[in-house]
């Protein structure tokens, strides 16, 4: 898989940025969605929260890698194969969020629908909005790369294959 390029404009998105800053500062803290431990050990559910947190703390590192003082100068930012599964986490949790907050007075249906006729835009949901379209495209980009072309595995011998090549792995 090959990294991706993404170009967007700087001035743009360090504005959505800084409106959804305290969003994201709250995902330091807190998990995007609450996490229900099935069993009723405190300690091994605190451990795993934490560990979760810790996870999501990480992805969205890589989030604030891509949009750094570089991208900001450039326009440019690239995403590299190994944080492509990050990324996609990240983007999953900052939507989350803005779900809850920002766009609170849309239903799920509009928000994932787009139907958003007749809707009375105040400039923080225009801002939710934006931001969250941001990311869900970034999403889906990365998904599209990850499922297309080039994206072949390699057997344990080091050599390619594909889909066509399935019959092959049943010999081996």
């Amino acid at each position: 898989m090959r990294q991706i390029e993404i170009r967007l404009d700087p001035a743009l998105v360090e504005s959505l940025l800084e409106t959804i800053n305290p969003i994201l500062e709250k995902l330091e803290s807190e998990l995007a969605s609450p996490a229900e431990f099935p069993d009723e050990d405190e300690i091994l559910e605190d451990f795993w929260k934490s560990d979760l947190l810790n996870s999501q703390r990480e992805e969205m590192a890589v989030i604030a890698s891509l949009f750094d003082e570089d991208f900001m100068q450039s326009g440019r930012a690239m995403i590299e194969p190994q944080d492509m599964d990050k990324v996609i986490r990240a983007c999953s949790a900052i939507r989350l969020k803005l779900r809850d907050t920002m766009l609170g007075p849309l239903s799920d249906k509009q928000l994932e629908e787009g139907d958003l006729e007749g809707l009375e835009w105040t400039d923080e949901l225009q801002i939710g909005y934006a931001a969250y379209a941001l990311f869900a495209s970034l999403q889906e980009l990365i998904v599209s790369q990850m499922s297309g072309p080039g994206t072949e595995e390699k057997d344990p011998d080091g050599l390619d294959w594909g889909p066509e090549d399935e019959d092959l792995e049943d010999e081996r």
